[in-house]
């Protein structure tokens, strides 16, 4: 069974997904296809940043809902947030990795740059040296990304993925229904039951 995964390298709940899928891989024995959806293409406006408001010192610290999901799926708090949201790049690096039979790897690489050493991956120099070793040819894929042989491949937010019923990343393909933002035991019994 092949469980496919619609993803974004700079989401944090898609740094949780990647734990719990492969958790999911080791307990269950299925595969994995990540799917390219692009939460900030290049021509959505972007939300203006207002500073956050102080915390109210009567009240108790209360963990976010993130925060919460680390915890539930054990999963450690990252050492760095993604500061770059363009993605684009690093989500045609991994589709050219797909192409070439070896996408579960560069996408694992990739998300430890992102969220453990707080690499900018939408650097096509940074991306060739994430799939040296991996891809057959880091300088093809260079190539591809450059002619955006595999932009057709990314599915932006925000109406494009909303009409193939991705409302969040991540979302779980899992016999014929989505799954997003969940954990691990909601995925582990759906599989199960798609196994059936």
């Amino acid at each position: 069974m092949v469980v496919a995964i619609a993803h974004d390298f700079t989401c944090p709940w898609c740094w949780i997904a990647w734990h719990q899928s492969q958790r999911l891989k080791q307990d269950l024995g299925i595969g994995i296809e990540w799917l390219s959806y692009e939460l900030w293409p290049e021509d959505l406006p972007r939300p203006a940043s207002k500073p956050a408001d102080p915390p109210n010192p009567d009240r108790p610290v209360v963990p976010s809902r993130l925060e919460l999901a680390y915890y539930a799926s054990s999963v450690s708090k990252p050492r760095h947030y993604a500061q770059d949201r363009l993605i684009h790049n690093a989500l045609q690096a991994s589709e050219h990795a797909k192409a070439h039979g070896v996408g579960e790897e560069l996408v694992a690489r990739i998300y430890s740059a992102v969220w453990t050493e707080g690499l900018l991956v939408n650097d096509v120099g940074v991306l060739k040296n994430l799939a040296t070793g991996i891809v057959p040819d880091p300088g093809a894929m260079v190539d591809d990304i450059l002619a955006r042989r595999y932009a057709d491949k990314i599915v932006p937010f925000d109406e494009p993925a909303y009409a193939l019923g991705v409302y969040n990343v991540p979302t779980f393909f899992i016999g014929g229904r989505r799954y997003a933002e969940q954990p691990y035991a909601v995925l582990e019994r759906a599989i199960k039951v798609a196994l059936r």
